[in-house]
C-alpha cells in the first residue's frame, strides 16, 4: 500500500531517533531532505505542473507518491514505506590520473558519471588529486593519483576507477581525503589514515608513507569526525575535545605552538563541545555546539576571518557576533560556513571569485555569498573555487575554474554562485578538490 508525504516523514524520524551509526544518520537525513525539499505536493492529477518545469522531481498527488513528471510524461509507481534510492556519483574538472573515475583521463566541464555501476554512494570526498567514496555497505572506493600511496590498495599506481582500498573493513562511515594523505573513520570509533606521511599526518607516530591504512595512535575508540588538512589532520572525539597532528606552520594544530606532531594532541582552549572541524592548506576552522566559528593558523589573507592578518596558534572567534553557524568548510587560504537561515558566508583570499561576494577583494571577516538564496544546506570550499548544494538538490559553484572544475560547461572563473550544469535536482552531497570536483545524486528509483 502507498503512505502519506505525512507517513513517510514520520518512519524517518522515528529511524533517527534509534539510529546510532553515523553513515545510517546521514543517509536517513539525506532522505528527509529529499522529501522535505525536491517533492511536492499537488491535489490531484489536473494539478500537475508542466513537465518542462519539473523533470525528473517526484510529485505528490493527493498526498500519496504517485506520479513523477519526466520527459514530458507523468509515469506513475507506489511507494511503501521503504524509501529507495539510487546513489550514484558524478564529477567534473581535471580528468589526468584517472581522477574523474570515468575510465578516462580527459577533462570535463560537465559531470560525468563514475564507472562501475554502484548505486549505494552515500559519502565522498575529493582530495587535491584523489577521491574517495564510502558505500552503504560500508566499503571504501578510492580513485586518482596514487604516487604516495593515497588510494590505499598497496600500490603506488594511479586508477582511473574505483578500486577498494585494502583492510577488508566492512564498518567505514566518514572519509577525508587530503592533499595527498586520507583520513577515514570506522563504526567502532577507531581511526586511520594512510598516503603522504610527511611531518607525520597519518598520525602513526612515524613519517613514513603508507598505501594502507594504519590506525591513528591514542588508543582512542571514540573518534566521530575526521579531516584532512592539506599537511595536517583534525578529529573529533565523542566527549567534545578536538584533537590535531602532523605539520604545524603557522600553528594549525592549535595547540599554542609550530612544532610537527605525529601522533594526536588536543586543542587548547578546554571546550569540550567541537562539532566539526575542517583543515585547510595551512589553517584550520571549526565549529561548536553554541554555533560560534573559531579558527587558528595561517592568517596572511584573512583566513582566520578574525579582522587582522596575524597567525594564531590557538582558536579564536570568527567575527560577526554570529551564533547560528551550522557547517563550515576551509579551502586553501579561504573558508566559507552555512548559517541555520540558509545563507553562506566566506573570507579570506578572494583571487579568481571563491568567496563569491561577486568581487576578488579579499576579505578578513565573513561577507554573505551573493544570489540572494537562503537555501543552502551545504558547502565545500577546494583550494580556489568553492561548491555548494541547495535544499532544491541544485549544485552551484564560484571562483577558479581551470579545467572546467566548476561545472558549468565552461572555463570562465565566476565570481558569484552559479548553477552546475545538467539540470539535476537531486544532488545530496558535493565535494571540492584542488583540480575537479565530485557530487552524490541520490535519485528515487523505480519512476
Amino acid at each position: 500500500m502507498p503512505v502519506s508525504k505525512t507517513e513517510l516523514l514520520n518512519r524517518i524520524d522515528i529511524a533517527l531517533s534509534g539510529a546510532t551509526k553515523p553513515a545510517d544518520i546521514a543517509s536517513l537525513l539525506d532522505a528527509r531532505s529529499t522529501i522535505e525539499s525536491t517533492c511536492y505536493s499537488v491535489p490531484d492529477l489536473a494539478s500537475l505542473p508542466s513537465a518542462a518545469d519539473n523533470t525528473g522531481r517526484m510529485i505528490w498527488v493527493a498526498g500519496i507518491c504517485d506520479y513523477r513528471v519526466s520527459n514530458g510524461e507523468v509515469w506513475g509507481r507506489k511507494f511503501n514505506s521503504t524509501l529507495e534510492y539510487a546513489s550514484t556519483i558524478w564529477s567534473w574538472g581535471c580528468g589526468s590520473c584517472g581522477k574523474l573515475g570515468n575510465n578516462d583521463v580527459l577533462d570535463k566541464s560537465s559531470p560525468v558519471s563514475i564507472v562501475g555501476g554502484f548505486t549505494d554512494w552515500c559519502q565522498v570526498s575529493v582530495g587535491n588529486t584523489t577521491t574517495l567514496a564510502i558505500k552503504s555497505s560500508g566499503a571504501l572506493f578510492a580513485w586518482g593519483e596514487n604516487s604516495l600511496g593515497q588510494i590505499g590498495d598497496n600500490t603506488t599506481i594511479s586508477k582511473s576507477s574505483p578500486v577498494s582500498v585494502v583492510g577488508g573493513f566492512t564498518d567505514w562511515c566518514q572519509v577525508s581525503a587530503g592533499s595527498a594523505h586520507n583520513v577515514a573513520l570506522r563504526t567502532n570509533g577507531t581511526a586511520w589514515a594512510w598516503g603522504f606521511n610527511n611531518s607525520g599526518r597519518l598520525g602513526d607516530n612515524t613519517t613514513i608513507n603508507k598505501s594502507s591504512p594504519v590506525s591513528v595512535v591514542g588508543g582512542f575508540t571514540d573518534w566521530c569526525k575526521v579531516s584532512a588538512g592539506f599537511s595536517h589532520s583534525l578529529g573529533i572525539r565523542t566527549n567534545g575535545t578536538l584533537w590535531g597532528w602532523g605539520y604545524n606552520g603557522s600553528g594549525r594544530i592549535g595547540n599554542n605552538s609550530t612544532v610537527a606532531v605525529s601522533s594526536p594532541v588536543s586543542v587548547v582552549g578546554g571546550f569540550t563541545d567541537w562539532t566539526q572541524a575542517s583543515g585547510g592548506t595551512s589553517h584550520t576552522v571549526a565549529l561548536r555546539s553554541n554555533g560560534t566559528v573559531w579558527t587558528w593558523g595561517s592568517n596572511a589573507v584573512g583566513e582566520l576571518g578574525d579582522n587582522t592578518v596575524v597567525a594564531k596558534s590557538s582558536p579564536v572567534s570568527v567575527v560577526g557576533g554570529f551564533t547560528d553557524w551550522c557547517q563550515v568548510s576551509a579551502g586553501n587560504s579561504h573558508n566559507a560556513g552555512v548559517r541555520t537561515n540558509g545563507t553562506i558566508w566566506a573570507w579570506g583570499f578572494n583571487t579568481s571569485g571563491r568567496l563569491g561576494d561577486g568581487s576578488s577583494v579579499t576579505k578578513s571577516s565573513p561577507v554573505s555569498v551573493v544570489g540572494g538564496f537562503t537555501d543552502w544546506c551545504q558547502v565545500s570550499t577546494a583550494p580556489d573555487h568553492t561548491l555548494a548544494v541547495r535544499t532544491n538538490g541544485t549544485i552551484w559553484a564560484w571562483g577558479s575554474n581551470i579545467c572546467g572544475k566548476l561545472g558549468i560547461n565552461s572555463a570562465a572563473d565566476r565570481s558569484s554562485p552559479v548553477s552546475v550544469v545538467g539540470g539535476f535536482a537531486d544532488w545530496s552531497q558535493v565535494s571540492g578538490g584542488g583540480y575537479h570536483s565530485a557530487a552524490i545524486r541520490k535519485t528515487p528509483i523505480g519512476f
